[in-house]
């Protein structure tokens, strides 16, 4: 890279896993590994007593500190950092306040776990290499010519009588290069003392081939002709002009349900590898992958690559490959995938750019979103967000001029959007009638039968019932380790908590007072499960929550079942309430449009209101008119009445105000910090010293920042651990940052020691 006379220096990112505030170390390089030092590359450098793998991250001709050890080898690695995705990493760095260190190796694959293994070659000397203990290139046996190809042929002609056998393989290979044994095998029909007499004659040599580990998915027939409607043209010639261009103002789609945002998504993509460029596209939950994975893979074949957290080890590490080889052009994936190695981009598409699912509940504490968008950005590609339930905060940056604003207001072929009826719980209640279905939706589900159409039951609680209590002392179980109820799973007899996953039996007396009048309380989807198979004898039923989808392939092994009609209802968490797409299903029930509803959070009407838009718009979306019934005691509420009317500017108007009044986003942005030890009293009085700090900070630079609390956190202990809270509030993001860094480069221990989520989904 240099010459041997020169100095070089480099910026390593070390995982140091906590141990260290420091975002880089600050290496020499030996003259005699300096033309082997890259950009991205792996070294192995002396970390205190012990080695440790790093990424350079940059390079210097003078060091940053005066006194600096050198790296002990460059490391052959599976992975490498480009400099767009070093970049990201130092944006992450910035925006989450988590170390850059963590940042950079929260950006590889996870395959990689930093093992080095030093390997001598037949010279003599030594190399490094990084091998990851799950995923690695898995190989196979194969053979190549190891003469011309004319050669080969002149060869071929000579063995046709006697050795045809022999011929054949020759002839095969000339033709396809490079090929697998078990090729040879199958389509010529030959021994492998074929292959083994060719190569003892110098022929043919041996080698090892990668095989690549293919990701399921089923695939649909191509929708490449059909005829886009007017919004959907307006909104694809927006896309296309801003790739061609290279104009990174990110675009919102606002289109309602069936309106055909998908469609534009791959004609976008068409345009864009027509231009030699590559697209990426983020999806929120892994079931819309694998759904959207086959719609894909039907329009573009092997040029897609997926990513999400449900591959294997082997089969993240071959996707990773394909990408970074430029084997495919198309990305999709999860969060996590807004970190693929891909070149040449020239579109990010994040579809339900809404979903809470795209924030990381663990450091670095990014959204998805947010990061696709700066990638975009930052390399000057085009952006999309789609939704038909837009976030408050992406609406209103469309509406006030930072995005365009696109609107696909009618669903494709000119088909009705549902007819919603909101169900009052508390009239059902007061007639005696308490019941899992109201009279409206039993009605709507025997009609649905009855015509051979499908029924989407939602409800967003898995287990059976939500909590036990005893009827007699009024004791509740709870969990030992979380304040939280346990939930009880019947067809296991188990009481689970659904944070830390302890187990029990369920008790059939009372532990407290030996009572046998215990009652299940709250509605889970196994009990609604048990309640519709009671209800609507032979009815064939599934159900899509995360205790039937532990499983790798098991989210589309239940959706691909529905789709061929071999259930007639599906009942399920919110993994059922967006981008499914089943024209049969003409009825969705919502259960209780309550439980997000009552969450102690300033996003709960938001949550309602989306869950029930997003799972209404999985109804009609056939040849036959769909209809939604919502259950809910709060029939009054804005965010149950806008849903049912399909009135998302009505409800945006509704909260805006109300966010407005608070200063909640996107008025101002929030960083909620939180103290967590096994001791109560321990884990508050270091949240207190912070606060003060903190307090002190904001005081002294006269900066507009809010503190509300500190106080228990609404789960006020969880996983054995008790947990206080304080919420910053500022109408400037960057002073809540600026006042953090201060405090915490004067406070290091505390940084360590609490939890800090800026801009976080949920408060809880």
């Amino acid at each position: 890279m240099q010459s041997d006379k020169e100095s070089v220096y480099v910026r390593v990112a070390v995982d140091t896993e906590g141990s260290s505030h420091l975002d880089w170390f600050t290496y020499s390089v030996p003259p005699e590994l300096a033309s082997d030092i890259r950009l991205g590359g792996c070294v192995l450098v002396p970390f205190g007593r012990v080695q440790a793998v790093g990424y350079v991250i940059g390079v210097d001709e003078e060091p940053a500190y005066e006194k600096t050890r050198s790296i002990l080898a460059v490391v052959e690695s599976p992975v490498a950092l480009s400099s767009d995705l070093i970049s990201l990493a130092e944006w992450l760095s910035r925006r989450t306040l988590c170390g850059l260190s963590r940042c950079t190796h929260s950006i590889l694959p996870g395959v990689v776990q930093w093992k080095v293994q030093k390997i001598k070659d037949d010279a003599g000397g030594v190399r490094y290499e990084l091998v990851p203990p799950e995923g690695k290139v898995l190989t196979a046996g194969g053979v190549s010519l190891a003469v011309p190809a004319f050669q080969a042929a002149q060869a071929a002609e000579s063995f046709r009588k006697k050795s045809p056998r022999q011929a054949e393989v020759l002839d095969y290979l000339i033709e396809h290069g490079t090929a697998s044994i078990a090729s040879i095998y199958s389509d010529v029909g030959a021994s492998s003392s074929v292959i083994i007499a060719l190569v003892n004659k110098g022929l043919v040599r041996k080698e090892k081939l990668s095989v690549r580990r293919t990701v399921d998915s089923s695939a649909l027939p191509s929708t490449a002709h059909l005829e886009l409607s007017d919004e959907q043209r307006a909104a694809l010639d927006i896309v296309n002009s801003a790739v061609d261009c290279g104009d990174s103002k990110p675009i919102l789609i606002h289109g309602v349900t069936a309106s055909g945002k998908t469609e534009v998504y791959l004609r976008a993509i068409e345009h864009v590898l027509s231009l030699g460029k590559r697209a990426l596209v983020l999806l929120p939950e892994i079931s819309l992958t694998a759904q959207v994975m086959s719609i894909f893979r039907g329009r573009f074949g092997d040029r897609v690559a997926v990513l999400h957290s449900m591959l294997s080890a082997g089969e993240r590490f071959d996707e990773w490959h394909r990408i970074e080889k430029g084997e495919a052009d198309i990305v999709l994936g999860a969060r996590s995938a807004a970190f693929a190695p891909i070149s040449n981009l020239g579109l990010v598409i994040v579809d339900e750019e809404h979903e809470p699912s795209y924030k990381q509940d663990s450091d670095p504490r990014y959204n998805g979103r947010d990061a696709a968008l700066y990638r975009a950005q930052s390399i000057g590609a085009a952006a999309v967000l789609g939704s038909a339930t837009p976030s408050v905060e992406a609406y209103y940056k469309a509406v006030s001029g930072e995005y365009r604003l696109v609107e696909m207001s009618r669903r494709v072929e000119e088909k009705p959007m549902p007819n919603v009826v909101v169900a009052d719980l508390g009239e059902e209640f007061r007639r005696g009638e308490a019941t899992i279905f109201t009279a409206r939706l039993r009605e709507g589900i025997l009609e649905a039968l009855a015509a051979g159409h499908q029924v989407i039951l939602f409800q967003n609680r898995r287990a059976y019932a939500t909590f036990l209590l005893c009827r007699e002392c009024g004791y509740t179980m709870e969990c030992p380790y979380c304040a939280v109820s346990l939930k009880l799973h019947a067809a296991e007899h188990e009481l689970r908590c659904h944070h830390c996953d302890y187990r029990q039996l369920a008790p059939d007396v009372c532990p407290k007072c030996g009572g046998r009048r215990i009652g299940k309380f709250g509605i889970g989807t196994e009990r609604i499960e048990e309640e519709t198979k009671a209800a609507f004898p032979n009815v064939r039923v599934l159900r899509m929550d995360r205790d039937t989808t532990s499983r790798k392939g098991s989210h589309a092994a239940i959706l691909e079942a529905f789709r061929r009609r071999e259930a007639d209802v599906l009942i399920g968490t919110q993994m059922v309430a967006k981008g499914l797409d089943f024209p049969g299903v003409t009825l969705v029930g919502v259960i209780s449009a309550d439980s997000a509803l009552n969450m102690p959070d300033f996003r709960a009407a938001e949550r309602t209101f989306q869950l029930i838009s997003q799972v209404a718009g999985r109804a009609g979306r056939g040849a036959v008119p769909g209809e939604v019934v919502v259950q809910t005691f709060n029939p009054e509420h804005y965010a149950i009445t806008a849903a049912a009317a399909h009135d998302y500017k009505g409800f945006y108007e509704k909260e805006i105000e109300r966010r407005r009044e608070h200063g909640f986003p996107p008025f101002g942005s929030i960083a909620n910090i939180v103290s967590s030890d096994v001791d109560s009293v321990k884990a508050e009085q270091r949240l207190r010293r912070l606060a003060e700090e903190i307090d002190a900070e904001v005081k002294t630079a006269g900066l507009g920042i809010r503190m509300m609390g500190p106080s228990p956190s609404p789960i006020a202990r969880l996983r054995g651990r008790y947990r206080w809270h304080f919420m910053l509030v500022s109408p400037e993001r960057e002073w809540i940052i600026e006042v953090l860094k201060a405090v915490f480069e004067r406070a290091q221990s505390l940084k360590r020691m609490v939890t800090v989520d800026i801009d976080p989904v949920s408060t809880l």
